[in-house]
């Protein structure tokens, strides 16, 4: 089994969490390969349905990297046949004391539901960090979540319960948010008729959206002669204004001039994101290599900036967060 802390860190990387509901296991396959290659290598298979036990199974075989968890967990028999299957995580849509308590005895991470203060109470009193956050638009959505963080304010949230790609920038942009969980990207009707494409492309499309990258500046490698008047001709032509730093200057906020610092052979591109966490397991599960000399992080532990191993195209490339 797998490091409970160690498992919650992967799933807070990989960012949305497909709940899935699996009738037939010979679904299970296609839709691990559809998950993974769409962006999202994590799957909480539910308790709804007899195939539950054996999909799970399915699903890891076809895809080691998977992380596959069992959901809709209620008893402690679940939990054993969860863990028989090798689930690496349970969630629950409750909070059942004795269940979270069996969980942790196993040594297994568990994320219960709730939607009360009075269950966030106990959720604290068991030592738990995550919890579910269900049904989450019915209850108010992202709005109540925060008014909990007021008075709870080391607890982290996976709400699931109407989340989807249109609003799930709603919660993931606020920093108690362990991760989404939802189902718009594996509806039945899609397995049930074979649309793994479909599930592929939903998921990339959420992972993108996600990530919102976009080109945030580029950096120009430049003498120090020469720099403040190079900085100087790019605000001038980008209706910007001269920012000195440690490093040389901002010739408007897009253009980047090194004099005392250079990096990479012609320069380099920043490329802003919402979670530079998330960009790093999403492009490491592709197989980029990451400058970790580069990497630095926040108050959380979480990245925030960091260069890719090689250049592209004599460029070195970094990502920041918006």
């Amino acid at each position: 089994m797998s490091d409970s802390k160690d498992v919650m860190k992967r799933l807070h990387g990989i960012g949305i969490i497909p709940a899935i509901v699996l009738d037939r296991v010979e679904d299970a396959a296609p839709l691990a390969d559809a998950l993974c290659k769409g962006g999202l290598p994590a799957a909480e298979v539910t308790f709804r349905t007899p195939a539950a036990h054996d999909a799970m199974i399915a699903m890891k075989k076809q895809r080691p990297e998977l992380i596959v968890g069992a959901g809709t967990v209620l008893t402690k028999e679940q939990v054993d046949s969860a863990l028989d299957a090798g689930a690496e995580f349970i969630v629950a849509p409750g909070l059942n004391p004795e269940v979270v308590k069996y969980c942790q005895a196993k040594g297994v991470a568990v994320c219960p539901g709730i939607s009360s203060a009075s269950e966030l109470e106990q959720a604290l009193a068991l030592g738990l960090h995550t919890v579910k956050f269900f049904p989450a638009e019915a209850m108010g959505g992202i709005k109540t979540i925060k008014a909990l963080c007021g008075p709870y304010k080391t607890m982290t949230f996976l709400p699931t319960g109407g989340v989807n790609t249109n609003n799930m920038l709603d919660y993931l942009s606020f920093n108690k948010i362990f991760a989404v969980g939802g189902t718009w990207m594996v509806k039945g009707d899609l397995i049930k008729n074979g649309r793994f494409d479909e599930v592929e492309r939903i998921s990339r499309e959420a992972v993108l959206k996600m990530l919102g990258m976009h080109i945030k500046h580029i950096g120009i490698n430049c003498t120090e002669a020469d720099g403040k008047n190079t900085a100087d001709a790019f605000a001038n032509l980008l209706q910007g204004t001269v920012r000195e730093t440690s490093k040389g200057y901002f010739g408007s906020e897009m253009i980047e001039i090194m004099v005392k610092e250079h990096f990479g052979t012609k320069g380099h591109i920043a490329i802003g994101v919402n979670n530079v966490e998330r960009a790093l397991a999403y492009y490491r599960a592709l197989g980029f290599a990451f400058d970790e000399s580069s990497i630095t992080y926040d108050e959380a532990g979480d990245a925030k900036f960091a260069y890719f191993k090689d250049e592209m195209g004599g460029f070195r490339v970094h990502f920041v967060n918006n």
